[in-house]
């Protein structure tokens, strides 16, 4: 008798799943609470240039504006602690969540990922854009979303594809920086005479900008504060180029972590955690906080060469490794029922983000309290810390009523393309 013939039937292709919301449930807590302690940190970055102009924040060279020893340290904090930190550990949040948004895709054979993403990319550009135009000139939104774009073409690469590009994109401007710095130096044939010329139109440039900047936000119309707000965000627009390479490299990190599930499972790189909280974050810390502290009170007008290169190395490396060494801290800590409030700001950061804009840029400018100028850095530090705690609750109640913050409830909605469930269900 012969034997039986086996047929096998191929499996059944599993049923795609639409690609919806995540639910609460679903999210990964930890994200949330970086997120939210983030929005502290860049809320501490841009308190100074919500109020006063940024030549007295940037440029130490002119910083008499704020001349008070009480004023200097509180800008001194900010520079240590925050300036350039957050927006690096937010750009890999973003790159983090694309990753995790794509694995989630995969596993649930969602055919419309890539259309939803755009669409999602497509809204916070439009809420990016607005936000840069008619209320301040300091938005990443519309970056984060440019760079999105770009993002979804790596999709695909390897994850050490991925690590390669972003260390190229880190290191490469940094090695490019203190050789250009270097050649210009040596090669500069430029008298004492003419470097003094030079400093002193900077100077009065930066002085002229400070008064303009001044006296329109404080005094001036709403029409004369957009057309001010209009001419610098075209000289800003070049200079985008180059934050966005910074930024992009962050985004790449972020999708690698996805990748390798290391917010997943945190405990199988605890000691990559481990080098990164106890051994690179205070270093970096130590070494910003001697660098940054001679450069402030010591600004100079030409700095020396070698000055250069620490100032360098403190941007280009110490400031990354504090970033990652902040997430690598709660990783190892892991989520504590304290944390609640503040994975309820991160779950709502885009409110919270567009609402200390409108909040203080209100008080600030002339169609508001009129104060542009007039808040001192130490007030405006201490306005954060206020401003914060208050979120933190405020952000706790919205979310026990309502699913979403507002303007995430906007964006879900427009990207989907249908209404979001908005307040919760009563029980």
């Amino acid at each position: 008798m012969p034997e039986e013939e086996l047929v096998y039937a191929p499996e059944p292709e599993p049923e795609p799943i639409p690609l919806t919301p995540v639910a609460r449930q679903e999210r990964i807590a930890t994200m949330d609470v970086l997120r939210g302690m983030a929005v502290f940190g860049i809320f501490l970055i841009n308190m100074p240039l919500y109020v006063a102009p940024s030549a007295g924040f940037f440029d130490w060279q002119n910083n008499a504006v704020w001349s008070d020893p009480i004023d200097r340290f509180a800008t001194l904090f900010i520079y240590i602690f925050a300036q350039a930190k957050f927006y690096t550990l937010f750009s890999f949040l973003f790159g983090l969540g694309f990753g995790v948004q794509m694995l989630r895709a995969a596993e649930r054979h969602s055919p419309n990922f890539l259309s939803t993403y755009r669409r999602r990319l497509a809204v916070l550009l439009i809420i990016g854009l607005l936000h840069f135009t008619l209320i301040w000139w300091g938005d990443v939104l519309h970056v984060y979303a440019i760079l999105g774009f770009g993002l979804l073409q790596f999709r695909k690469r390897s994850t050490k594809t991925l690590l390669i590009l972003a260390a190229v994109l880190t290191f490469g401007p940094f090695v490019l920086a203190v050789g250009g710095t270097t050649i210009s130096r040596l090669t500069d044939k430029k008298t004492v005479a003419e470097k003094e010329k030079e400093r002193k139109e900077s100077h009065e440039k930066s002085a002229k900008r400070i008064e303009e900047d001044t006296r329109t936000k404080s005094t001036g119309t709403i029409l004369q504060i957009l057309k001010l707000r209009f001419k610098r965000n075209l000289r800003q627009l070049g200079g985008e180029v180059f934050w966005g390479i910074e930024l992009f490299a962050s985004f790449l990190l972020g999708l690698a972590a996805a990748r390798v599930r290391i917010f997943q499972e945190p405990d199988r790189f605890r000691p990559l955690l481990t080098r990164l909280a106890y051994i690179a974050l205070p270093l970096a810390i130590v070494y910003s906080a001697i660098e940054l502290t001679i450069g402030y009170l010591y600004p100079g007008d030409e700095l020396p060469l070698w000055r250069l290169h620490l100032n360098f190395f403190r941007e280009f490396v110490a400031r990354p490794a504090m970033a990652f060494g902040y997430a690598a801290v709660l990783l190892l800590a892991g989520v504590r029922t304290w944390m609640g409030p503040f994975a309820a700001v991160g779950r709502m950061a885009l409110t919270n983000y567009l609402l200390c804009s409108l909040v203080f840029t209100t008080i600030a400018n002339s169609y508001g309290l009129g104060l542009y100028g007039k808040i001192h850095p130490i007030h405006g530090l201490i306005l954060c810390f206020a401003f914060y705690a208050l979120q933190l609750p405020l952000s706790v109640w919205w979310l026990r009523n309502y699913n979403y913050g507002p303007v995430e409830w906007l964006w879900r909605s427009l990207t989907y393309g249908f209404r979001q469930p908005w307040a919760k269900a009563s029980a």
